[in-house]
């Protein structure tokens, strides 16, 4: 397992919740854990569904008309968390990641489940969870998005978290920004959801 990117995210300070206008932070499922995207990014309360523990995030400038702030690596920023008791990937990220690059693996990630639709699957094995980028043409999630899309997956408080990260059309991240901006995002849900930032 690399600790590359694990070892990366020590340089990344906690940004401040100043956003211009905008939610940076919204509590989900009762409560129970929290969303918070990187620096630049706010929460869109109506593509977001709370009480199912999902939540987009996009440039704050892009939500709300009063919001100046942009983040440096523009993408659409997606968190699920599960339910209690699914948390699977700390100690297993090998196997995970090995799961991913699998047809049935594959077939999962897909929107679908063609998996003629879907391209092989690159993984990454850390200490922040497992991160994979593949491309899926059969349909995209949001309009305006296509390319490459970076997944990650990370343990939060007994729960499995999904992470999506895609790219605009208007200006498509590149392989590294993508992996850069998912790594900055896992970082900034384990930071929210840490014991100590629920005392703050």
């Amino acid at each position: 397992m690399s600790d590359g990117i694990a070892d990366g995210l020590a340089s990344i300070g906690a940004p401040s919740n100043a956003t211009g206008e905008g939610i940076r932070t919204l509590s989900l499922l009762g409560g129970d854990v929290r969303a918070r995207g990187p620096e630049g990014y706010c929460i869109d309360q109506g593509a977001s569904n709370a009480r199912r523990g999902f939540a987009v995030m996009a440039g704050c400038a892009l939500l709300s008309d009063d919001a100046a702030v942009m983040p440096n690596l523009d993408g659409l920023i997606m968190i699920q968390f599960g339910a209690v008791d699914t948390a699977s990937v700390v100690g297993n990220e090998d196997a995970f990641a090995a799961f991913l690059q699998s047809d049935a693996g594959r077939a999962l990630l897909s929107s679908d489940g063609d998996l003629a639709n879907m391209s092989e699957v690159a993984t990454i094995t850390d200490r922040a969870g497992v991160l994979a980028r593949f491309e899926d043409t059969a349909d995209v999630p949001f309009a305006g998005t296509g390319g490459p899309q970076w997944r990650g997956f990370l343990d939060v408080r007994g729960r499995l978290v999904t992470i999506s990260v895609l790219s605009f059309e208007r200006d498509a991240l590149s392989r590294s920004e993508g992996e850069r901006l998912l790594v900055v995002a896992m970082a900034e849900l384990a930071e929210v959801n840490a014991p100590e930032a629920e005392a703050e």
